[in-house]
């Protein structure tokens, strides 16, 4: 999938006019319906930061960048089966499973969106086809699509208001405390383009934890978001030294130590999702099962002695 990423420096006859009219007139591609939906799904920046309000005024100089894919017709339908725990009109739900990439900018087609477009072709219409979260290559469970321009507007401002809960399963290094929180803001590792990390002018992110049971060596935890960073659950267990089991990336404590377990991605699993059904006003609760890889490996860490 190829994400055009575009940008402008404003001149002076764009000075103190709204968001939305400065893009579409600039753009000359998209309606300014269009462009204000783009805005409050989070896809433009002012001055690298994220607007979500397309009456923003914007001035001289003001450098405007949105990612917009702008060629979802060059996306191929693929017959891979998606684990579809619901659907109706408005929504998909499928339980991701692992070593599945949401979506690529290189010309593969063994994606996420390449199996919804032969699922439901019509989402052929909509940004990210349809996608208002994600879910990393490794990390299972869990993914919600819209099937409409309206329902993924509306799932997208939930996200934001924070009306969505999402709970996840997790195996960690070493014994956590019985339950806490992480409020530690999280940016962009400029120094690795690929990671991210903790830091003091990054954006707020909270993760809540909860132990569910010891083992020898590590920790079964429920962990809730309050906030979406990317890589967050990932991030924050490796900032208080308890990486995620099988996290190559942000494992760097634990790595060749004895006794370790191998575990060939991270042990990581999106568990639930509930938010209020806002068709029909209702609170819906979704549950993904754990996959075999991680039923598995707790059967091995069970014959393990707690310390």
């Amino acid at each position: 999938m190829k994400i055009n990423n575009i940008f402008y420096i404003l001149k002076k006859e764009q000075h103190g006019k709204r968001l939305d009219q400065v893009i579409t007139k600039l753009s000359k591609v998209y309606s300014r319906t269009k462009i204000k939906y783009y805005i409050l799904s989070g896809l433009v920046k002012v001055n690298n930061i994220v607007i979500f309000n397309p009456n923003k005024k914007v001035y001289n100089n003001d450098r405007i960048e949105f990612n917009i894919n702008l060629s979802n017709n060059n996306i191929i339908p693929k017959n891979i089966r998606l684990n579809i725990i619901y659907e109706d009109h408005n929504i998909i739900i499928i339980n991701k499973q692992s070593n599945f990439v949401m979506y690529s900018d290189s010309e593969k087609c063994n994606t996420v969106l390449n199996a919804i477009l032969y699922h439901n072709p019509l989402n052929i219409n909509l940004p990210r086809v349809g996608i208002v979260h994600r879910l990393d290559k490794n990390t299972t469970g869990i993914l919600i699509i819209a099937k409409n321009l309206s329902t993924q507007y509306t799932l997208t401002q939930l996200i934001k208001n924070k009306q969505i809960t999402k709970e996840y399963l997790a195996i960690v290094h070493g014994h956590t405390k019985k339950f806490g929180s992480i409020i530690k803001p999280i940016s962009r590792n400029m120094n690795n383009r690929t990671c991210m990390k903790v830091c003091n002018f990054g954006k707020l992110a909270i993760t809540h934890y909860k132990v569910i049971k010891y083992f020898k060596n590590y920790t079964y935890l429920r962990i809730i978001l309050e906030t979406g960073r990317t890589h967050q659950i990932r991030v924050h267990m490796s900032y208080i030294k308890h990486p995620i089991l099988g996290d190559e990336k942000y494992n760097i404590i634990f790595k060749n130590k004895e006794n370790n377990i191998n575990f060939n991605r991270q042990a990581l699993h999106s568990y639930k999702l509930k938010f209020n059904y806002p068709f029909n006003n209702s609170e819906k609760i979704w549950y993904a099962p754990l996959p075999k890889d991680m039923k598995m490996l707790l059967k091995k860490l069970s014959k393990q002695n707690i310390t």
